[in-house]
């Protein structure tokens, strides 16, 4: 490694950290690290973003007489991040710099090219929200998410101090391989986001009328189509081998339904593979999936009512696994479900029922 020996401290904890890019992922690992005791301090190159950053506690400013950071992190656009990666290793000769880029293998590639991968480690934070920029920010942003390390070139000090970023937010840390990250997040990431905006791009030709009929099930599958196009077109072209590879098997089991001579039987072919890989994703708290029961409660809108539906259901020593809320476009009421263990769901339904919930399943 490049850096000064002992240049690392001891305790992760006393590293100083240095955020190059004040969104949303750069702002929320600032307000993460600080709230935790450690030193940070954050720069943009949009002076206001970078105000903004200070001013909501994501890091301090970075002056020129300030103590040299240990560890740099690159949180910036996926087209720009290989460039910065290489120039804040240019620019902190004894500091370790990692990234929170969605693609992994061009910027490995870029740190090596450069001569410089021995203090380079990639990572990934799986997180997000649908709105960007340092307002969306927030520092539990990462609590209970994978957050993939790869180690390069690195050695393992350095490694154990991006990982102890990533743990002190309270993220479940992943060590992989940069391109074996690249090809599942293709698959678990990036191509679900494709699928979910030609689903919605499919409500086109559909009148209000039309689009008023869509259930539940339409706004799971569509709910991430509203991000923001530019960051995808850049994650899209740093890993398009993958992304196409993924697409290719998608296309060719839709192609598969369409041009069946029994297009019901093709459809449960799909939809069987489907069932079983949809059971391998995990579950609350990273565990196996289980099989829950679904209670759906019709819930007045009005204000208190959520609140009032899960006090009774606290009531009644009944554990709520997860909870989704439909709304009826043309009535004043919403369909609560309440998923619970199904040992659970009889007592639930009756203290429901005593007092005085509508229940329209099970």
């Amino acid at each position: 490694m490049t850096t000064r020996q002992g240049a690392l401290p001891e305790a992760a904890s006393d590293a100083r950290v240095h955020i190059v890019g004040a969104g949303l992922i750069g702002a929320s690992v600032g307000i993460g690290l600080t709230a935790e005791g450690w030193s940070v301090t954050i720069s943009d190159a949009d002076p206001q973003a970078e105000r903004l950053a200070h001013a909501i506690g994501a890091g301090g400013a970075l002056t020129g007489d300030a103590p040299r950071p240990h560890l740099v992190v690159v949180a910036v656009p996926p087209s720009a991040a290989a460039d910065a990666v290489v120039a804040s290793l240019r620019a902190w000769p004894e500091a370790v710099v990692t990234d929170v880029a969605s693609v992994k293998g061009p910027l490995a590639r870029a740190a090596v090219a450069a001569g410089l991968g021995e203090r380079y480690v990639g990572s990934h934070p799986m997180a997000g929200r649908e709105i960007s920029g340092g307002r969306a920010a927030q520092g539990d942003l990462f609590k209970a998410r994978p957050w993939v390390v790869c180690a390069g070139e690195a050695p393992r000090a350095a490694v154990d101090l991006v990982s102890a970023v990533a743990r002190t937010l309270q993220a479940d840390v992943v060590e992989m391989d940069a391109e074996a990250h690249d090809a599942a997040v293709a698959r678990v990431s990036h191509a679900p986001q494709v699928a979910a905006s030609a689903v919605a791009a499919a409500l086109g030709p559909l009148t209000g009328n039309d689009v008023a009929l869509a259930g539940q099930g339409l706004r799971d599958v569509t709910r991430i189509a509203a991000s923001e196009p530019a960051m995808w077109a850049d994650i899209a072209r740093l890993n398009s081998h993958s992304l196409v590879t993924t697409l290719e098997h998608i296309i060719a089991d839709l192609e598969d339904v369409r041009d069946a001579d029994d297009i019901g039987e093709a459809l449960t072919d799909l939809i069987e593979r489907g069932r079983m890989e949809v059971a391998r994703i995990p579950g609350k708290h990273g565990g196996a999936t289980r099989d829950w029961v679904a209670v759906t409660v019709i819930v007045p809108d009005r204000p208190g009512q959520l609140l009032r539906l899960l006090t009774d259901a606290e009531a009644a020593a009944v554990n709520v696994e997860d909870i989704t809320i439909e709304h009826s476009p043309r009535q004043p009421v919403g369909l609560t479900t309440l998923h619970v263990l199904p040992e659970s769901a009889p007592a639930l339904v009756e203290a429901l029922t005593a007092q005085h919930w509508e229940i329209a399943s099970p």
